[in-house]
C-alpha cells in the first residue's frame, strides 16, 4: 500500500517526541483531518508507524462497531467508539499510550464537502474536541492527510449526506480508477504538526473553547500552506473552513 501511493511523512512531533510527552504525564489527542471516503493516508500511517504508535486507539463512527464481525475485526487494529463517553474514557482510564486517541475531527459531513478545486474543512463548528481537551488536560496535536481527498471522488446529494448522518457512516457511491470504486495512484503525504499547549481547564469556559479552537485553525492552516507544494493534486488548491 505505501508503494502504491507513493506515500510520505512530515513529522514535526516525531515518535520519540510523542513518547517523551507521555513520560512527562502527558496525554494527547491526534486530531485528524481530512476525512475523506476511505482514510488510505492513516491507513498508510498506521502501517508504517512504530509498534507502540500503533496501539493509539481510533475513534470511528459508533455504527460501525454494531456489526459484530466488524467490530471484532476492527478491533485488531485499535478502532473504538467516537462517542464523547468513550473518548472521555480512554483518555481519563487509559494507561501510557493507550491513554491517547486518534480523532477524525471532521466526521462524515466532512466527507460530503469533497471538491476538486479546493480543500474545505468541516470545522467551525466542530469544538467538542477542544472542550474535552481542556477538560481532561490533554494536547491535541492536528495531523493533515493529503490525499484522502483527491484518490476518490464522491456522488454528494442532500439524500445521502442525510442517510449517511442518520447511519453515522458514509453512504454514497464513490470512484477512483477508470470510474471504478478504485483508488487514484496519488501521492499522500501524512503531516504531523506540533502539539498546541493546550492548559489544563477543568470547567472551560466558551472563551476559553473559542480562543483555542481558532488556535487549532489557525495551526492546521499553517500545515496546509505549508506542505500543499509538495502534493501534485494539492499546489493549487485553498483552504476553506467551513
Amino acid at each position: 500500500m505505501l508503494d502504491y501511493f507513493d506515500y510520505e511523512e512530515v513529522l514535526e512531533t516525531s515518535n520519540d517526541d510523542c513518547r517523551k510527552l507521555l513520560k512527562e504525564g502527558k496525554k494527547f489527542i491526534l486530531a485528524f483531518q481530512p476525512h475523506g471516503v476511505v482514510s488510505f493516508c492513516s491507513l498508510c500511517s498506521w502501517i508504517n508507524a512504530p509498534v507502540d504508535i500503533r496501539q493509539i486507539p481510533t475513534a470511528v463512527a459508533s455504527a460501525v462497531l454494531k456489526f459484530p464481525i466488524l467490530k471484532n475485526v476492527m478491533g485488531i487494529f485499535g478502532l473504538t467508539d467516537a462517542s464523547s463517553s468513550n473518548v472521555k474514557r480512554i483518555l481519563q482510564k487509559g494507561k501510557g499510550i493507550k491513554g491517547c486517541i486518534v480523532i477524525y475531527v471532521g466526521g462524515i459531513a466532512e466527507l460530503f464537502l469533497t471538491c476538486d478545486e479546493e480543500e474545505r474543512l468541516y470545522l467551525q463548528k466542530r469544538k467538542g474536541f477542544i472542550k474535552i481537551a481542556l477538560r481532561e488536560g490533554v494536547d491535541i496535536i492536528p495531523v493533515y492527510l493529503f490525499g484522502n481527498t483527491s484518490i476518490l471522488s464522491v456522488v454528494k446529494t442532500k439524500f445521502l449526506e442525510s442517510m449517511s448522518r442518520k447511519m453515522q457512516t458514509s453512504f454514497t457511491y464513490f470512484w477512483g480508477k477508470c470510474f471504478l470504486p478504485i483508488p487514484r495512484d496519488d501521492k499522500l503525504l501524512y503531516v504531523r504538526g506540533k502539539p498546541l499547549g493546550m492548559p489544563h481547564i477543568p470547567e472551560p469556559t466558551d472563551e476559553d473553547i473559542n480562543k483555542w479552537h481558532a488556535i487549532y485553525i489557525k495551526e492546521v492552516t499553517r500545515l496546509f500552506n505549508d506542505n500543499k507544494e509538495k502534493v501534485p493534486a494539492y499546489k493549487h488548491k485553498t483552504l476553506h473552513i467551513i
